[in-house]
């Protein structure tokens, strides 16, 4: 039987059509898709001499996982966000990777491991990954949405100081960046102790960008402080974030009520690594200010941490405040990469603030939450 013509031409269109798509599918570059890695992840106990022992200062600590991986791109992890259901992890490595996985819970509620990871590179303006540390050591990470995934994600970059904005939510992790801040706005920068710390603001009246906080790790103004930025666009503000020596920051994530909670590291040979977290509160961070706060944990080499880089944290349905960190692991095989998760007692918030009808400002009682579960 013969086929009409008018058939035949159609066929060798979708036919031809198909090639094309095989032939572009061959020709996209290894980079374009997310790869699937192996991953275990193993709970550890926050006191490795008494597994039933939660206290962390002013948090309950609520779950750790130790992540391992062959795969020779895994390691560094110095950024980090999570999904406000508490299911996606998203970080950025000081290589320039991008990493996300499903994160796994107990029956208490408790963070037990993690699944389906998948790693892909940052890429550049070019579209193609970044070449040499000096372009590929990303620090900090924020994004502006519930789903990091689906959102704009914020990356801060050291050596060549900049931030760099990623449509995930549009593009995935072929998303081609935008360049938010340079050097040449934040002024001069230590090489390795630059832009390690990355949070968004509450929004403000009349300013459309999103509004950024940047602390650096070890950048000191002429008092000794360390150096940080408030960022509307392209308009960057200067304030400093007093130095509690021998800590340093390495991020920094704001908190529902508008307060924020600053993570710092110290290492020693004969202490070992540290970890601090402490709390800023909201009118401590302005133009000009040297921003201070409250030491929630102070702890060392007898809980379970390591080189503690990322912080994020996310609010669930039922009011509770859970603080997850995680560490850099350098790419040594003596460290390890930690994910550990708190939980934020209620009473260290400040109540929100109610107005009253002659215009001044009172306490508004806060309701703890209704159980300690992430959901």
């Amino acid at each position: 039987m013969q086929w009409p013509k008018r058939i035949l031409r159609h066929g060798a269109a979708r036919h031809s059509f198909a090639a094309l798509l095989a032939a572009a599918a061959l020709l996209s570059p290894a980079w374009a898709q997310p790869e699937q890695i192996d991953l275990s992840s193993q709970p550890v106990h926050w006191n490795p001499e008494s597994r039933g022992d939660i206290a962390a200062g002013e948090l309950e600590w609520a779950g750790e996982i130790e992540l391992k991986s062959t795969h020779k791109r895994f390691g560094g992890w110095s950024g980090l966000a999570i999904s406000a259901d508490g299911s996606t992890l998203l970080a950025v490595s000081d290589e320039a990777m991008w990493l996300t996985g499903q994160l796994l819970y107990d029956e208490k509620g408790r963070l037990s491991g993690m699944g389906d990871a998948k790693i892909a590179p940052l890429l550049g303006p070019d579209g193609k990954p970044f070449a040499g540390k000096s372009q590929a050591d990303a620090e900090g990470l924020t994004v502006d949405g519930p789903d990091p995934l689906k959102s704009n994600a914020y990356v801060s970059f050291e050596r060549q100081h900049r931030v760099l904005r990623y449509d995930l939510g549009k593009n995935g992790f072929d998303a081609k960046p935008e360049k938010i801040l340079t050097e040449r706005q934040l002024g001069k920068l230590n090489a390795n102790a630059g832009l390690e710390s990355l949070t968004t603001l509450k929004p403000k009246p009349g300013v459309n960008e999103t509004r950024l906080l940047l602390v650096s790790e070890n950048s000191r103004d002429a008092r000794g402080n360390v150096r940080a930025f408030i960022a509307e666009g392209r308009k960057v503000k200067r304030l400093s974030f007093r130095l509690h020596d021998p800590y340093h920051p390495t991020d920094i994530a704001r908190l529902p009520n508008g307060d924020f909670l600053l993570l710092e590291r110290r290492f020693s040979l004969l202490a070992g690594a540290g970890m601090q977290l402490r709390l800023i509160r909201e009118d401590a961070v302005r133009p000009g200010a040297v921003a201070d706060g409250n030491v929630l944990l102070d702890t060392g080499q007898r809980r379970s941490i390591d080189n503690m880089e990322g912080l994020a944290v996310r609010q669930d349905e039922k009011g509770n405040v859970w603080v997850y960190a995680i560490s850099d692991d350098n790419f040594n095989p003596l460290q390890r990469t930690l994910l550990v998760m708190f939980r934020l007692k209620p009473e260290t918030l400040t109540p929100l603030q109610t107005q009253g009808k002659d215009g001044s400002l009172g306490a508004k009682a806060v309701s703890a939450p209704a159980e300690s579960k992430p959901k």
